[in-house]
């Protein structure tokens, strides 16, 4: 993860290789009888940190609210327009849209999320929750909008949200939400640790200072494209891994354990507080869980694996 420069907009350019794990939340949708959205959470009992229950709200402030309420807002507002167009075109009655959609969309959900992914990590957690929703309502209320559009929406969202419509590794530009996929070999082996600390990913943007020397990713890139770990594990970077330790020592405490592991790199994972270390094989990552589990028997430490694209869809819609 690079920064290169401050935008107009006071955001900053980046550059970043992401790629999507096997750490998930689970989601479920149901349709009501109003037109409410209900959002309703259940935090794992496998390690979870207290303060993190408090890190994430129910109501409208939670992403996955405000995407269900997007994809209805925009449906709502294309088939006015839709209606106004033909309305002021004359057209026969036979031409006037149908109101399908909109009835449909005028149906409200209860949403029970599982909570898994930890939460102010740099995981995504939130944003892969948004993005689920995207696709579960698109579905749910029958729009057959198209992968871009979804994209699209996610993009206003939140800037690494467009990336999880689709999943697998990609580089991703801009704010993170110029996603250039990439067709490299998945199963990376990788053990994630959560330390006890989140840090808000504003928090850490705000230590941010000028870098003299860009690192590029092209490296890389050419390690993921030829599978080769050792290459990829060589290349791990994040610029921002330097402001959070202004924040908190809980990240170079972890860092020192990874240190002494068998581990092929090791960085922190977006914005933080999680770090992860990356290694040859599944038995090595497990060994490598297993030693940091006896010294960090209280954070939640997570032996994981990169996933190939997937189209991002509910595995059961019930109404």
């Amino acid at each position: 993860l690079e920064l290169l420069g401050r935008r107009d907009d006071g955001f900053h350019e980046i550059e970043t290789v992401m790629s999507a794990v096997s750490i998930f939340d689970r989601l479920s949708f149901t349709t009501r009888t109003d037109s409410d959205i209900r959002l309703s959470i259940n935090y794992s009992t496998r390690g979870q940190l207290p303060a993190e229950t408090d890190l994430i709200p129910a109501d409208d402030r939670n992403l996955i609210v405000k995407a269900i309420k997007l994809v209805r807002q925009t449906a709502l507002t294309e088939n006015a327009l839709t209606e106004n167009a033909l309305t002021e075109n004359a057209l026969t009655e036979n031409a006037l849209p149908d109101s399908d959609q909109h009835e449909a969309c005028s149906v409200g959900m209860d949403v029970v999320l599982s909570k898994n992914i930890p939460s102010a990590a740099g995981l995504g957690g939130a944003s892969s929750d948004a993005a689920a929703a995207l696709v579960a309502a698109n579905e749910m209320w029958n729009l057959n909008w198209s992968k871009q559009k979804l994209e699209q929406l996610a993009a206003q969202l939140g800037s690494d949200i467009p990336f999880f419509i689709t999943g697998g590794t990609a580089i991703c530009r801009g704010r993170g939400e110029k996603i250039e996929p990439l067709n490299v070999p998945s199963g990376l082996s990788l053990v994630v640790v959560k330390p006890q600390v989140s840090l808000s990913t504003a928090d850490v943007f705000k230590q941010v200072s000028s870098s003299t020397e860009i690192k590029s990713a092209d490296e890389m890139l050419q390690g993921l494209h030829q599978g080769s770990s050792q290459l990829i594990g060589n290349k791990l970077f994040n610029r921002l891994e330097q402001f959070a330790d202004v924040l908190t020592s809980h990240v170079s405490e972890v860092r020192k354990l990874f240190s002494s592991l068998n581990s092929l790199g090791h960085q922190m994972s977006g914005s933080g507080s999680s770090y992860f270390g990356l290694f040859s094989n599944p038995r090595t990552a497990r060994q490598a869980s297993r030693r940091l589990s006896s010294r960090l028997p209280c954070l939640r430490i997570f032996c994981t694996q990169t996933l190939s694209p997937t189209r991002l869809r509910p595995a059961s819609l019930r109404s």
